[in-house]
C-alpha cells in the first residue's frame, strides 16, 4: 500500500520571499516610511523566527503596527503579489518521481482559495496532488487538525509523512506521529529548524526521493 506525502507550499515548493519584500516595501511607501532593510536583511531574520512587524523600523508607533498587519492581511495573497513567487527549481522533478511511488496531498494555510488554486495551476503543481487540503490561518494555527480530519475520512495508508519548511509544519507532523522532513532552505532556517527535532532535516529538494527510499515510499 503506498504511503501518505503531505507537502507544505509556500517555501517548500515555491519560493515567496520575494512577494514577502515586495509587500513589506510597498507598505512603508505607502505610509510614507524609509525602508532601510534589503531584501537579504528582512529574509534572513525571517528565517531566524522573527515576524515581520518584529523588524518594522524601531520608532513604529502602536498604531502603525496595526495599520501595517490591516495593510499585510490585504495585500499578501493579492494576485498583483502572488506573481512574485518563483517556483523552486527542483519541485515538478522531485514531484514527478514521488507520485508513482506515494499518494502526494498539498496542505497549505490560504485564505484565498480562489488566488490559491490559480497559482497551482499557474506552475503546474495541481496534478501532482491526489489532495489539496487549505484552511484559513484565522481560524486554525497549526496544519494539525486539517490533516488529522483528512486521514480520519479518506485515507487508507498507514505510512504518513510530512515535508514542510516552519515550525508550524514540523509541530503538526510531530502532534500526528508523522516521520516529519524538515526543509532548511525556506523560510526557517536549518539552526532554527534543528531545535524542533524533525526526523530529517534537508538542505535541498533534490535529495528527498533518496532519503524516502525504504521507509515507505514505495511500499
Amino acid at each position: 500500500m503506498k504511503c501518505t506525502i503531505f507537502f507544505d507550499l509556500d517555501d517548500t515548493l515555491i519560493d515567496t520571499s520575494e512577494r514577502h519584500y515586495k509587500v513589506y516595501t510597498d507598505i512603508l511607501d505607502f505610509y510614507e516610511i524609509q525602508n532601510t532593510l534589503a531584501k537579504e536583511e528582512c529574509w534572513e531574520q525571517k528565517r531566524n523566527g522573527k515576524k515581520t512587524v518584529e523588524f518594522l523600523p524601531e520608532n513604529s508607533s502602536e498604531e502603525f503596527i496595526r495599520k501595517f498587519i490591516c495593510e499585510w492581511l490585504k495585500r499578501i495573497e493579492n494576485m498583483n503579489y502572488l506573481k512574485y513567487d518563483k517556483l523552486l527549481p527542483e519541485s515538478l522533478d522531485v514531484l514527478s518521481v514521488l507520485k508513482n511511488r506515494a499518494d502526494l496531498t498539498l496542505v497549505t494555510l490560504r485564505n484565498n482559495k480562489e488566488n490559491l488554486f490559480w497559482e497551482l495551476n499557474n506552475f503546474g503543481l495541481a496534478n501532482y496532488f491526489k489532495t489539496i487540503l487549505v484552511d484559513s490561518p484565522f481560524k486554525v494555527k497549526n496544519k494539525t487538525l486539517l490533516i488529522k480530519d483528512y486521514i480520519e475520512r479518506n485515507s487508507k495508508s498507514d505510512d504518513f509523512i510530512f515535508i514542510g519548511d516552519s515550525e508550524v509544519d514540523i509541530s503538526s507532523g510531530k502532534e500526528l506521529g508523522m516521520l516529519t522532513i524538515a526543509v532548511t532552505y525556506g523560510i526557517r532556517s536549518k539552526e532554527f529548524l534543528t531545535k524542533l527535532r524533525p526526523d530529517f532535516c534537508l538542505d535541498n529538494l533534490s535529495a528527498l526521493p533518496e532519503i524516502l527510499k525504504g521507509i515507505g515510499d514505495d511500499s
